[in-house]
Formats: C-alpha cells, structure tokens, sequence
C-alpha cells in the first residue's frame, strides 16, 4: 500500500500534546488490512494524487469524481453536516496560510486530485468523495454499501497523518463530521 506522508505545514491548531507516532500507526495498519491493495482495479496511484481511503463497493477502474453537490440532492442531512465542517473549507485553510497552490497541500485539500474525474471544477475541498470515492457509478445506480468506511481512523490517516496533523484524536475529530446519525 502506498502511504503518502506530505507535510504542508497547514495543520489545525492543537488542543492537546501531538500524538504518539503509534497512534497514528494504528489506523494505517488497520486501513492496510482492511484494503490491501490501493489502487483497488483502478489507475495506479502517482506521488502527488489524493490519498484512497479504505473506501468499500467503488470500482475505480469506472467511477469518475462528480461532486459534493452531486451528493447533496439524495444526501441532504450529510451534506449539511458537511458544509458547516472544516472539511467543507479546507481549500480556505490553504489559503489563509499561504499555501493554497502547494502541491504537497492540495492533495489533501482537493478531493480527487490526480485521479480520472478529480479535475472538474467543484472539488477544491475535502468533499464527499474524498473519503467516500469517486461517486458517479453510485450516482447512476444508487446502492446501498457504496464508499462505506470503517468505524475508527483507518479512513482518515491517509491525509491526518503524524506530520500534518500530529494532534489528530479519531474520537475528538469524528463527532465534528460524522453524518451518519
């Protein structure tokens, strides 16, 4: 599995001590179980492109970026939790620190990024597909089971990595994003 460790400088402001490196560990070696293989039958991923999280039922080899607001017409109460997160502003936060055009930044910040689908317009944030995959295939024919991730941080250590969020805490983060209520 490919492990992309950037370092944009652009972390959140801690609320407590960094986390241990092991902390962070944790999720990756259960993200790695969980899919071992990242470019799970789509392109290969290239240095540079956004992290795949341990997403399920996403064929990569066919499905396409289509946008958080593609997502929002059936997904109406995750799409509001969404847009008042950080996640929703995260190319904001690039900005405001001077690195909105850092290429070891906007790979996190942009969802998609250097992978088929990932260059339209409408995915400068981390949306929808960032965590859940690109979302055209289940678009086209909603099922149930498409982009699920697991319960822990597995899906969110590919970006919240030691270097760029050493303060990351799962259980802190998740009840600021968490849609699945």
């Amino acid at each position: 599995m490919i492990i992309l460790l950037l370092s944009c400088g652009a972390r959140t402001a801690p609320s407590t001590e960094p986390q241990p490196t092991a902390y962070h560990d944790q999720f990756t070696v259960a993200a790695v179980a969980r899919v071992p293989d990242p470019a799970r039958g789509g392109p290969p991923v290239h240095d540079g492109a956004s992290p795949l999280p341990p997403f399920l039922g996403v064929d990569r080899a066919t499905a396409r970026y289509v946008g958080a607001e593609a997502c929002s017409t059936c997904h109406a109460e995750a799409a509001e939790v969404w847009s008042s997160s950080r996640h929703a502003d995260s190319i904001r936060t690039l900005d405001a620190a001077g690195r909105g055009h850092d290429p070891r930044c906007l790979s996190c910040h942009v969802t998609g990024m250097g992978h088929p689908g990932g260059d339209r317009p409408g995915l400068a944030m981390v949306g929808c597909e960032a965590c859940h995959g690109p979302g055209s295939t289940h678009a086209a024919a909603p099922a149930s089971g498409y982009g699920v991730l697991p319960s822990d941080g597995a899906a969110c250590v590919g970006c919240h990595t030691h270097d760029t969020s050493p303060d990351f805490r799962w259980q802190a983060y998740w009840p600021a994003i968490s849609h699945s209520r």
